[in-house]
């Protein structure tokens, strides 16, 4: 599994949400859909294997998927009415800094929080902040890059951050000199190329 699911996620994103067994089955069955020439039939088999067979440590147990559920529900419906998520996960924070932020919501919108909400939501942006970032810029590469690029053609090129973003830039610039449109917002350019450095980077080579 780590060869094929690093490719478009971290291994941390890939373990961090709690599944059950069929969720798994499921979770796998879906990204092979998404490529099958990436992930055969055979991969597949393997990788359900490799994870239920081997893993019976990331198998979730219903209290830990309920935990997790609640807070991802309660930060949904406190924080996206205002902003969208890619724009409150532009940058990192410390658990500090999300409660600043959060109190600083509350003053402009004290009837969407109550105190018990606070290190609710901060402890879920400090814990998964960076995984749902990973999240959107996966899902905003599905929609913006695949639909001109096959996927092998992106998945296989490893590059520095500096070409990353030469790269990317240049797809904007050339979508906007096509269909006279910005193709990637500020924000979904930083999340798409942090994405790409994590997981298709040189590494000892950042720059």
């Amino acid at each position: 599994y780590e060869e094929k699911c690093s490719k478009c996620h971290t291994l941390e994103r890939v373990f961090t949400e709690p599944k059950t067994e069929n969720e798994w089955r499921i979770c796998i069955t879906r990204m092979m859909n998404k490529n099958k020439l990436w992930i055969t039939e055979e991969d597949g088999a393997q990788i359900i294997d490799e994870i239920i067979g081997k893993r019976k440590d990331i198998i979730a147990s219903v209290p830990q998927k309920k935990k997790y559920a609640d807070a991802q529900v309660l930060f949904i419906d406190r924080c996206t009415r205002c902003h969208k998520v890619s724009r409150i996960l532009d940058k990192n924070k410390t658990r500090d800094e999300w409660v600043e932020t959060i109190l600083r919501m509350r003053d402009n919108a004290p009837e969407l929080f109550f105190d018990e909400d606070i290190p609710v939501i901060a402890d879920f942006l400090t814990e998964r902040g960076n995984i749902i970032r990973d999240d959107i810029a996966a899902q905003i590469m599905e929609e913006k890059c695949l639909v001109c690029h096959e996927a092998g053609r992106i998945l296989l090129e490893r590059k520095s951050r500096k070409d990353w973003e030469k790269c990317v830039a240049d797809m904007r610039i050339q979508v906007r000199q096509d269909f006279k449109k910005d193709w990637f917002t500020k924000d979904e350019f930083n999340l798409i190329v942090d994405l790409l450095v994590k997981t298709q980077g040189i590494k000892g080579n950042e720059e």
